[in-house]
């Protein structure tokens, strides 16, 4: 089921509204064209120029997926978006916890938020920004790009939901049926930076040298630093610099 709407102030916030009221099916979908309140992770905002990107949220209901292994759902939803990339693009990646990035430019942003019942994800509801046929950006977001600004060429909004829906219909279902070792392994093959040495900068302003060697099973990045120390950093205590 696809709701498609003109105007919202999020998807993210119209679909948990909707399933207050109504019972979805799984993998329902709610897409705008356009988004004046959109979200980003830890309170960020999504800007999207009107009836150019595809703008929408995903509502999944997990067979009690463990609130531990909730990072797998992140997991899922950033390669399935990254499959379908990829027939595009070349050089596109998936940078911690959950952008995509191509030539090193944001493309896509993800927000997911799980409905947790004592140790288990009840449902989660999955918010996708994705620049497609949008070229210009506003200056407080100078290293966004989308799929015609590297491409020269329009695309069919319709037809890359579908195939988005599909590709990530298939990755959340591994969740259930495979261990957390085959989606880490995928995820870290596909992830900027992994094995490379970078400046970061932790929630002290500390900037220093590091490498990812990882990701924990609960999400959090793992980086050696120069004196081989590995460190984990949760969402907002590491920034690349």
């Amino acid at each position: 089921m696809i709701v498609k709407l003109h105007t919202t102030q999020s998807t993210n916030s119209y679909l948990k509204e909707w399933i207050t009221k109504n019972n979805p099916e799984n993998f329902m979908v709610v897409v705008t064209e356009s988004q004046t309140l959109g979200r980003g992770q830890m309170g960020t905002k999504w800007i999207s120029e009107s009836g150019k990107n595809l703008t929408f949220s995903i509502f999944i209901k997990l067979n009690h997926l463990d609130v531990n292994r909730q990072f797998a759902l992140n997991q899922a939803v950033s390669l399935g978006l990254l499959h379908v990339l990829k027939k595009y693009l070349p050089n596109v990646q998936i940078k911690w916890p959950n952008d995509i990035l191509a030539d090193t430019k944001k493309i896509v942003g993800i927000l997911i938020e799980n409905t947790v019942s004592k140790n288990s994800i009840k449902h989660s509801i999955v918010g996708i920004g994705l620049n497609v046929n949008q070229t210009k950006f506003p200056k407080e977001i100078p290293n966004a790009s989308s799929l015609k600004s590297i491409l020269d060429k329009n695309f069919n909004l319709d037809i890359l939901l579908q195939d988005i829906i599909t590709s990530i219909k298939q990755y959340i279902l591994l969740i259930e049926k495979q261990p957390n070792k085959l989606l880490q392994e995928q995820y870290l093959q596909n992830l900027y930076l992994y094995q490379q040495e970078a400046n970061y900068k932790n929630d002290k302003n500390e900037v220093f040298v590091g490498k990812i060697t990882g990701i924990t099973d609960e999400g959090r990045l793992q980086v050696q630093t120069k004196n081989k120390n590995i460190v984990d950093f949760g969402f907002k205590e590491i920034e690349f610099f």
